[in-house]
């Protein structure tokens, strides 16, 4: 199933509870202050299936200035962004600033819901329709469905539910396999259960048993229950809203704006070189070396905004700096993040990290900044590849998130490829994988074909379709490694089959004695040998079983399968070719009726084998006539062999 997490957005009172309450029926306000106070203050979940085959997370932000913390940290992972706005009071303050902070974090779709129909008349409804026009406009919701809905008496909310489940259809499934990371929002004790940690799952999957560990803490533990969307579950994968039990660690220990992880995936970090886009309605300039809030994901902390080459950034503006924070964050390359004044609390940009793990800089111009090269250069292009998983990345894709220049870049791809940190799969789209994931691929196919000889002892291999459908990544990553396991003599290939280097079919004396007596049933038979019904009555042999050994016989060359359930003897078979080459360069051609006089059988058989010629591009059908492949009509041509 397909999973999709959208966000809601807006000023206080515009009615973004009520409307996740009218669309799922869950009310996302749980606390008794929210209760009391009649708003939310605390971010809000509920789930939706909008297709049979496409679930939805939804986010439910607070909509007050005062809790802008919440909103950031609720629309990290959100794919899709509905912007509320009340239609009776139409864009007022939080609406422009939720929607600056949904642009900055880089979601590119979504909607306006323009709620509180049953409060207006049109004259107004349209008013507020143009406002909202108006202030999305040049923003990526210019464009975007705009919906009238109450959530009061349910006008709207069918035709809602049909325009999420399109733009959820549009939205590209995030990868399985990336690396684990779940950004912590919540974290609580449940009697009888302990610690609890709730967030949008980002990337990876998180299994029951699953070692980890949470940074920048540290604090290690082993996952004892996962539950998503208020199911039990044995695993969660991205794009779902996941609850984590876990094991031997008190709720005092792991705070919110932490990460669960496996070992050894992420670092913390304290430095950050980011791409900057100053808010172009920022009411401050952000000036070089500012203290500012740094929203990342669920995580919040003071940090110091670094240039390189100037001392202002005006609002509008876009530039390569640096962020370091007063705590660690867990960052990799291509994350979004916002930054805020420590007073007043306003938004002033964000923008994407390029490298996760920054030295502090002492450089004075953006040119040796971009251009200077440092030992972590593979590094960071070394991350990026790895966090695209088995479908890897392609340079030109390197080139827009690395923030390296193109030379600096290509001197790291020539660093990793030599090393072997990454491979080059497929060259038309100079698209690339970490090893990590190559070996992955690699490690699922050999464990696939020893799973498979286990349970198939006596068949030669597994073919190359249901090998692929088992193991993650595309076709040409499935290739790439395939030729590698087979240069390196782990697997052989023959044609579509494929198994391990090891494996071989032994025969027991019982299963070396039921072939035997099928090879004499098909040569005993001659121009007319049982079908593989009569076989198994012959023989009482299970049909699998039959068939496994059948096919053995046809590896070795002793009979030739001409259709799914008719064997003839191999020796039969060159026969009957050889005589075919006599009578077609004698007469020009050969007619079914003709057939028959040199298999000396009936149309039961004759049919299949002239089909079976035909298949094995022996013979071409020209009218009624067989002649040989590549004859033509004189008959010239063509082997017996």
């Amino acid at each position: 199933m397909k999973r999709v997490i959208l966000g809601t957005a807006g000023h206080i009172d515009h009615g973004k509870t009520e409307l996740v309450r009218a669309l799922t029926g869950i009310d996302t306000d749980r606390l008794k202050e929210e209760k009391k106070r009649g708003i939310s203050i605390e971010l809000g979940f509920a789930f939706l299936d909008v297709a049979d085959d496409i679930r939805m997370g939804i986010v439910d932000v607070p909509g007050h200035e005062k809790f802008v913390r919440q909103m950031v940290a609720g629309s990290g992972g959100v794919d899709l962004a509905a912007l509320v706005i009340a239609l009776d009071e139409g864009v007022m303050p939080q609406t422009a600033e939720h929607l600056d902070i949904l642009s900055l974090l880089g979601i590119q779709k979504g909607l306006v819901v323009l709620t509180k129909l049953d409060l207006v008349d049109d004259e107004l409804a349209l008013m507020a329709e143009e406002d909202a026009a108006d202030v999305i406009r040049e923003t990526f919701l210019e464009g975007a469905p705009m919906l009238r809905v109450s959530s009061k008496t349910g006008e709207g909310i069918d035709r809602l539910k049909e325009t999420l489940a399109q733009l959820a259809a549009q939205v590209a499934q995030r990868p399985e396999h990336g690396l684990l990371r779940l950004p912590v929002d919540r974290v609580f004790t449940l009697k009888g259960h302990g610690t609890v940690v709730t967030g949008t799952l980002i990337s990876g999957h998180i299994s029951v048993g699953d070692d980890v560990v949470i940074l920048p803490s540290g604090v290690r533990s082993s996952v004892r229950s996962v539950e998503s969307h208020s199911r039990q579950e044995q695993h969660a994968l991205p794009g779902e809203r996941v609850a984590v039990n876990l094991r031997g660690v008190e709720q005092s220990t792991i705070r919110r704006g932490e990460v669960v992880t496996h070992p050894g995936q992420f670092q913390p970090s304290y430095i950050v070189d980011v791409q900057l886009r100053a808010l172009a309605r920022s009411p401050l300039t952000l000036r070089n070396r500012m203290k500012v809030r740094l929203h990342h994901y669920t995580s919040e902390t003071e940090a110091r905004v670094v240039f390189p080459d100037r001392e202002l950034l005006e609002p509008g503006k876009e530039t390569i700096a640096q962020l370091r924070a007063s705590t660690p964050i867990v960052p990799s390359s291509g994350d979004r993040f916002v930054i805020r004044a420590l007073s007043p609390s306003v938004t002033l940009g964000g923008g994407s990290i390029v490298n996760p793990r920054g030295v502090k800089l002492r450089a004075r111009s953006a040119k040796a900044f971009l251009e200077t090269e440092r030992e972590d250069d593979s590094g960071i292009v070394s991350s990026l590849i790895r966090s695209g998983g088995p479908d890897g990345m392609t340079r030109r894709e390197l080139v827009g998130l690395s923030g390296l220049s193109a030379k600096r870049l290509d001197k790291a791809l020539d660093t990793l490829k030599t090393s072997r940190t990454v491979v080059r799969f497929d060259p038309s789209e100079d698209r690339m994988v970490h090893k990590d994931f190559f070996q992955l691929v690699a490690d699922r196919i050999l464990e696939r074909l020893a799973s498979f000889h286990r349970q198939h002892p006596l068949k030669e291999g597994m073919s190359k379709q249901e090998l692929r459908s088992t193991v993650p990544g595309g076709d040409k990553l499935f290739k790439k490694v395939l030729d590698g396991l087979s240069g390196s003599g782990d697997i052989v290939v023959q044609g579509d089959l494929v198994r391990a280097s090891s494996h071989e079919v032994l025969l027991g004396d019982e299963e070396k004695g039921l072939t035997d007596r099928l090879l004499k049933l098909i040569m005993e038979g001659g121009n007319a040998p049982p079908i593989l019904r009569e076989i198994l009555e012959k023989t009482d042999g299970e049909i699998k079983h039959v068939r496994n050994l059948l096919n053995i016989l046809e590896r070795e060359g002793k009979v030739v399968r001409v259709k799914e359930d008719m064997y003839f003897s191999s020796g039969f078979i060159a026969e009957v070719k050889t005589k075919m080459v006599e009578f077609i360069n004698k007469e020009g051609g050969l007619t079914p009726s003709r057939f028959s006089e040199i298999t000396g059988s009936s149309r039961k058989y004759n049919i299949p084998l002239l089909e079976y010629f035909d298949r094995e591009r022996f013979t071409m059908r020209i009218g009624d006539q067989r002649v040989l492949r590549g004859s033509g009509s004189s008959g010239a041509g063509g082997s017996a062999a």
